[in-house]
């Protein structure tokens, strides 16, 4: 297997903290990998911590909430090489949205075996490649139950979270329905800090690649 990654702008401004899957991005679901552009509310994603659950809702962001322009996805190609020594498989996401660390530096540090850490916080390259094969941006927000850990491209990502929750226009079942909004609810795994995720980066050898970092 081979991989390798291109990135859009690091930390430096609120558009930053936006999360969602990108386009091409395959989920895990109780049937198999399915497209992102394909999942619909009732599909059921694997989850880490509570098997098979259902996709509530999907918010589909093309601009910012605000109405400014989204940030460049984070790019992660894996998987074997092509006729054409392209790579097969892409996972994009948004700079904000986190993945899931399983390192002893983590233990060590924060007192569990697992957290999640921001893309963009964990990642030491600050420029955008080309991706002219991307084509129109769209991120896609998954709302469960809970905040959940899920398989996206072979590595365990979140779904949208409280916060990201709160910023889109779900519709009054859907945040009925779910427990992001309900007083102290709490995120699946400890969410580092940028100032936490760049420490244990500083922990970990100097050669791990971001790759290696992520739970698969």
């Amino acid at each position: 297997m081979s991989d390798s990654m291109t990135e859009g702008p690091m930390p430096g401004g609120a558009d930053t903290r936006i999360s969602g899957l990108g386009p091409g991005c395959m989920v895990l679901t109780l049937d198999g990998e399915m497209p992102i552009e394909w999942l619909a509310p009732g599909d059921r994603l694997v989850t880490r911590d509570h098997g098979a659950q259902p996709v509530l809702h999907i918010a589909r962001l093309r601009r910012l909430p605000c109405g400014g322009a989204l940030p460049l996805p984070l790019t992660f190609l894996r998987g074997e090489r092509g006729p054409q020594g392209e790579l097969t498989e892409k996972l994009r996401v948004a700079p904000g949205h986190r993945g899931l660390i399983r390192r002893p530096e983590v233990a060590l540090n924060f007192g569990s075996d697992e957290a999640l850490a921001r893309f963009a916080d964990i990642s030491r390259r600050n420029r955008a490649r080309p991706d002219p094969s991307m084509g129109g941006l769209t991120y896609h927000m998954i709302i469960m139950e809970r905040h959940e850990v899920i398989t996206a491209g072979s590595l365990w990502v979140e779904t949208t979270d409280a916060t990201m929750a709160e910023r889109l226009d779900l519709p009054p079942a859907v945040r009925r329905a779910t427990a992001l909004f309900e007083p102290g609810t709490k995120a699946a795994r400890h969410c580092l800090t940028r100032e936490e995720a760049l420490l244990i980066r500083q922990k970990c050898p100097p050669d791990l690649s971001l790759l290696d970092l992520l739970a698969a």
